[in-house]
């Protein structure tokens, strides 16, 4: 190969930074651009981010509380929860870069973080408004940074940085504790990882860790049903017929995400880098160079790690687990691309298939981003009421001229609702009482409601989309006095009226002089009078 021809196969290696960064800042643009709307996850941080706590649900808060700090400077909006997602997405790829320059040559090493594109854990990132997931893939690739870095240079210093990043991992998703037991016992059955990990200052590591996540896990403790009844539902299905069902259900939604998590991306490296895995696979037992691509340790440690990681997950089934989803299981086997690149590091060398390959990888990126882009506007041409096209100005402005001033106090029957709310109202309070939990008229409504009326504030108590059922409105207000609830039906951006609107139900306290008690109420006072007794 000529010199020339070696320049250019090196050159998109020297410059991993440049397109990572580029491609992110196309990622956000693109977003925002996209919608001024946020959904799902998204909205629910923009709630749980008002202020901080140690524990906010049944997700760790790490994510809310860096939330919480970007929101700080940018206030709540598109902006401020768009870039935190997407900056970390940015992030996952430059940390699996540092984890392959740690064990493969340069051209490889690029190779096997371009390849994160067709894992469909990040795929499934850049589509949907997630947020703990998100955080968890970044927080995994991190740690194996810093563990190769470690076993390359061991040094006290080194415990103290992986102690930081399984804080981070279990801060951010409590499945992250999978990840740190199956790369502690792949580690310890490989001599070299071995000694780095039992080396000088081994205990600087649970020492750092346990210090910065025992504030959270005392509030788990406390609130235990919180923390852990929504996991645990989802894991065991209350409607799973019979145990053998359960079992049978488990382990073929278990194979199924398995092999979704590594298919897309391995047929892809076939189709691109030639019959790499034909050629002679790197060495398996010690050799004098220690130079990446002839590390003897890597390849058994990763292969160790991901049978560790396949026998846990598989007793869980035989535990009783009969329900999985694929975002819990991809984050898990983030590290396959670099486990295949490990065992063939020369599959970079030749110029045109790395060419094919990263071209393969770009092309994934851009049909992603494509499809996330363009998903509103598929939604808006059938007719389908999608949250991304809510028109957020036609909200805010229908609230206003119904007499809320944006101040006091913000009463949702749901996330979504509460956090586009506080994006439009940033200076008013927002609270849920989900409208779908059975127990929300055991008190929420009821509470919140009191609370701004005994301090004299405004109070806007909302739904939008499905109506929430009468008995949350009911349960907010004392029995006869509640104001009129008053339904405006808007029109979706890009949608034809005729097909969708979405519909806006909303009290405003204190009311309009002419405003009298909601017709639902008095034609109902029976079963106004049984949802506040509820309360009592």
């Amino acid at each position: 190969m000529s010199a020339s021809s070696d320049t250019t196969v090196q050159a998109p290696s020297r410059a991993p930074w440049l397109w990572i960064t580029v491609l992110a800042l196309l990622v956000i643009i693109t977003r925002l651009w996209m919608s001024s709307a946020v959904s799902w996850d998204q909205n629910e941080q923009l709630v749980w981010s008002q202020r901080l706590r140690l524990g906010y649900g049944p997700q760790p808060p790490l994510y809310t509380w860096l939330q919480w700090a970007v929101n700080l400077a940018l206030g709540p909006t598109t902006l401020a929860v768009v870039l935190v997602k997407n900056s970390l997405i940015a992030l996952t790829f430059v940390f699996m870069l540092l984890a392959a320059r740690q064990v493969l040559p340069e051209r490889t090493a690029w190779l096997a973080a371009a390849g994160l594109a067709w894992l469909p854990g990040i795929g499934w990132q850049l589509l949907r408004d997630q947020t703990h997931t998100v955080m968890l893939t970044c927080a995994i690739a991190c740690t194996w940074w810093l563990v190769l870095r470690h076993v390359r240079n061991p040094r006290p210093l080194g415990f103290v940085w992986i102690g930081l990043a399984v804080a981070w991992g279990i801060l951010s998703k409590y499945s992250y504790a999978l990840v740190a037991v199956a790369l502690l016992v792949a580690a310890l059955t490989v001599p070299a990882p071995r000694r780095a990990l039992l080396s000088r200052g081994f205990w600087l590591a649970p020492l750092v860790t346990l210090a910065l996540v025992a504030p959270h896990a005392w509030w788990v403790l406390e609130h235990w049903d919180k923390a852990s009844g929504s996991t645990l539902d989802k894991l065991h299905p209350a409607d799973t017929p019979s145990r053998l069902h359960g079992l049978a259900t488990g382990a073929g939604d278990l194979l199924a995400f398995l092999l979704l998590a590594v298919l897309p991306w391995l047929l892809m490296a076939a189709c691109t880098l030639g019959k790499f895995w034909k050629t002679p696979a790197a060495p398996t037992a010690p050799t004098h160079s220690e130079r990446p691509g002839t590390l003897p340790w890597i390849e058994p440690l990763l292969r160790h790690y991901a049978i560790v990681v396949v026998a846990v997950l598989a007793l869980m089934v035989l535990a009783g687990a009969s329900k999985f989803d694929g975002r819990w299981i991809q984050p898990l086997l983030l590290m396959a691309p670099l486990w295949v690149l490990s065992r063939w590091p020369q599959a970079g060398d030749n110029e045109r298939d790395a060419r094919r390959y990263l071209a393969a990888c770009l092309a994934m990126l851009v049909l992603m981003c494509s499809i996330a882009m363009l998903a509103p506007l598929r939604d808006a041409q059938r007719g389908n009421g999608d949250r991304l096209n809510w028109q957020l100005d036609a909200i805010a402005a229908s609230l206003r001229q119904a007499g809320f001033n944006g101040q006091g106090m913000i009463l949702a029957e749901h996330h979504t609702t509460g956090g586009v709310l506080h994006m439009l109202f940033p200076q008013a309070k927002v609270v849920v009482c989900d409208a779908d939990d059975p127990g929300f008229h055991l008190g929420c409504a009821w509470r919140k409601a009191e609370k701004a009326r005994a301090k004299g504030l405004p109070l806007l108590q909302v739904s939008t989309e499905t109506p929430a059922p009468d008995a949350w409105w009911w349960a907010a207000w004392p029995i006869g006095s509640m104001p009129e609830r008053r339904v405006y039906n808007l029109p979706y951006r890009w949608t034809d009226p005729d097909q969708a609107r979405m519909k806006l139900e909303f009290i405003v306290y204190p009311a309009a002089p002419s405003a009298a008690v909601s017709s639902s109420a008095a034609a109902h006072p029976a079963l106004h009078a049984s949802a506040h007794n509820h309360l009592q």
